[in-house]
């Protein structure tokens, strides 16, 4: 371990100099932050184990999903890490529900904490008070302090682009996936035992894929006469698994609102009023038509579906792996590659892929922190092979153990439990939104079951390459997003509804579509437009 030598530290605070420019508006704590970055106590080790040499305590407020445990202190990789690093870390649990109130109220009173934690903190807020000082940048801490995440970010450029904000900085840490099952994480199934039974094979094309679910409801495969063609929770799912097929989210189904224009590259396209999209809701409105997707497909709750799926009534499904949600009954999918118009066609790009980087806006270091250095410091150890090892699995030796090179959970940890449930003692990634890295290593969800792997190992082929992450925004910016976006938004959603169940009929087209002008949708296509422009500029 090494003492942080000045030196060391005005080189970190290069960068950061303007940022403390800012701070007088911040509440009053940023310049003392300031002062720790460049003015390291000599408690700190700038490199190697434990990260101080005398105890510290840095008071988080952080949301906690209910699947974790009620004590985040009693959890074995908090109690490792402490162990690890000599940090000690006043979680401040919240649950996760009521998280985003409480962050509210502690910003607007000024009694926030140090960090904000797993509190989702929206992009617009991060923009607001980075601008103020309040969020401190983090770019020269990264660089400084935080070598497994920088190695990360060298590794997926995407990364940086994520985490940057227009102003240049970055003021959260990212929640990243490398592993296969997450970014390829909805397939599109079917049951290769009633194909078998039709005579078919796993469909190619849209027709096959309809003439399959039409055999799936007319021909009773199941003995019990209740079969459903399409068994989904809403379709979302559907659309991202289809995308490809009429030529739409060319970067990624997690933006469904924009992609790139195929006709001018340097342009963003408004997907929903693209050709490409009313073919995928006239599509769409054909099976719904026929009785060929679940009834109430827009308003059934996910426990349904599963219990569809369970008792065997279930042709065709979105999601991550069936087996992971029908139990028995799951394991007669398959997944199919993306569906071609026509047999002549070739096969088309599969646009369901994730980005890499997800989630923003669940580590915020705020202008009250006392020990920023040592704060990232700790956060870096989840970036690194064991800490997020114990992130995802708990402490090698009592949860987990390697097994043939590969890490396993042991079976007196998992026996009689679903993977949650023997985790809750031991990790925290259950509930998602969390600053870290999930890879194949260590990642154990039911996106990186065997079923899940091979359904991903289908359309891994065809993915597209450049996904996008979620845009940043200015301040400024970001009220359009708050305020026309959420009208396009609601638009999208309400009419995408009564289009496939022909509640509004297709011919109504055009009117759909002079709603969008009228709402504003010549602004809100430029700011997503700068939006992009800066991001290919990083």
């Amino acid at each position: 371990m090494r003492p942080i030598s000045r030196r060391t530290a005005l080189s970190s605070a290069a960068v950061l100099g303007s940022a403390a420019l800012l701070s007088s508006c911040g509440g009053g704590g940023s310049s003392e932050t300031q002062d720790k970055i460049e003015n390291p106590d000599e408690n700190i080790n700038a490199e190697g184990l434990p990260i101080v040499n005398e105890k510290v305590t840095i008071r988080f407020l952080s949301g906690r999903p209910p699947t974790t445990a009620e004590n985040w202190d009693n959890v074995s990789c908090v109690k490792k890490m402490e162990e690890m690093t000599n940090v000690h870390i006043d979680f401040g649990l919240v649950p996760l529900d009521g998280v985003g109130e409480k962050r509210n109220l502690a910003m607007a009173s000024g009694d926030y904490p140090e960090v904000l934690y797993r509190t989702s903190v929206g992009g617009g807020d991060i923009a607001k008070y980075g601008e103020q000082g309040v969020f401190i940048p983090m770019n020269d801490l990264i660089d400084q302090y935080m070598p497994n995440l920088k190695g990360v970010m060298e590794e997926i450029p995407d990364v940086r682009k994520a985490m940057t904000f227009p102003d240049g900085n970055m003021y959260s840490l990212p929640q990243i996936y490398t592993a296969k099952g997450m970014l390829l994480m909805i397939k599109g199934w079917v049951r290769k035992d009633w194909l078998d039974t039709f005579d078919m094979d796993v469909p190619s094309t849209l027709d096959e894929y309809e003439a399959y679910l039409e055999a799936v409801v007319s021909k009773n495969p199941s003995g019990k006469g209740k079969e459903i063609g399409i068994g989904v929770n809403g379709v979302g799912d559907i659309i991202g698994c289809l995308a490809g097929t009429f030529g739409i989210c060319n970067r990624g189904s997690d933006n469904k609102t924009f992609d790139v224009d195929p006709a001018d590259e340097s342009k963003i396209r408004f997907i929903p009023t693209s050709d490409g999209y009313r073919e995928l809701l006239t599509y769409l409105n054909r099976l719904y038509s026929k009785g060929l997707i679940q009834e109430d497909v827009f308003a059934t709750e996910a426990g349904k579906v599963n219990a569809l799926g369970s008792d065997g009534l279930i042709g065709s499904t979105f999601t991550q792996t069936p087996e992971g949600f029908y139990g028995k009954e799951g394991e007669n999918y398959v997944a199919f590659e993306p569906l071609k118009k026509e047999s002549s066609d070739e096969v088309p790009y599969w646009a369901a892929v994730r980005p890499n980087s997800v989630a923003l806006g669940q580590f915020v270091m705020t202008d009250k922190n006392e020990h920023p250095i040592e704060t990232m410091r700790w956060a870096d150890q989840w970036f690194g092979p064991e800490g997020s090892a114990m992130f995802f699995m708990g402490v090698e030796g009592v949860s987990y153990h390697e097994v043939d090179g590969r890490y396993e959970l042991m079976p007196e940890v998992t026996e009689g439990k679903t993977i949650d449930e023997a985790l809750k003692p031991h990790a925290l990634y259950m509930g998602g939104r969390y600053p870290g890295l999930a890879t194949d290593e260590v990642f154990r969800g039911v996106e990186t079951t065997p079923q899940a792997i091979e359904g991903a190992e289908v359309v891994e082929p065809y993915m597209i390459e450049d996904v996008w992450s979620s845009f940043t925004f200015t301040a400024e910016e970001s009220q359009v997003t708050s305020s026309i976006g959420a009208d396009i938004s609601k638009h999208i959603s309400e009419s995408q509804a009564a289009f496939i169940t022909g509640d509004l009929p297709l011919d109504q087209w055009d009117t759909y579509v002079s709603k969008f002008e009228q709402m504003g949708l010549a602004e809100y296509v430029e700011v997503n437009q700068a939006a992009m422009d800066r991001r290919r500029a990083i």
